[in-house]
């Protein structure tokens, strides 16, 4: 679960600090990779200043919603919704203020002993990657990114069927 939050706390604030838009959307693939197993996610988002919208399409589907840092997490398979609040958000602004250029397009960042790098390719974000506390190897990768579409809002509330469990 850390992984996901990691990725909408990552998407919701990367371009925080330097990067005037009113949304970004992007397909991604992570991968969390540990000393004898491989995890494979693959989806897509959209976010604007404040609210996202992720959508997990493999290996299982799950939509979570983000408006500030109350999160709404769906889960079909399991029929459920699930509340909950961000809460310890990592201060990516600070990772990436401190990210100093490593090699043409490819920085390194330190933050609470963590070392993310982050890789550009064209000047646009290609991917991140880091070890997480555990030793796990996380990577995300970003792909046919866009910026300002024009969106429905709507797209930002969740549709939640009426016979799934509610977890607060």
């Amino acid at each position: 679960m850390k992984y996901f939050v990691f990725l909408m706390i990552f998407a919701c604030n990367i371009f925080a600090f330097d990067i005037n838009f009113k949304n970004f959307s992007s397909d991604f693939e992570q991968k969390v990779q540990s000393n004898n197993s491989s995890l494979n996610y693959k989806g897509n988002f959209i976010i604007t200043q404040n609210k996202a919208f992720w959508n997990y399409t493999k290996p299982n589907k799950k939509q979570i919603y983000i408006n500030n840092k109350e999160v709404v997490i769906i889960e079909p398979e399991l029929e459920q919704a699930i509340y909950t609040q961000l809460q310890n958000l990592p201060n990516l602004q600070a990772i990436f203020k401190n990210a100093k250029l490593i090699s043409h397009e490819n920085y390194e960042a330190k933050y609470e002993n963590i070392i993310y790098n982050i890789k550009l390719e064209n000047g646009s974000l290609n991917s991140i990657s880091y070890k997480d506390e555990l030793g796990n190897l996380v990577s995300i990768y970003f792909y046919n990114q866009k910026f300002d579409q024009n969106i429905n809002d709507n797209i930002f509330i969740p549709k939640i069927p009426s016979h799934f469990d509610i977890i607060h």
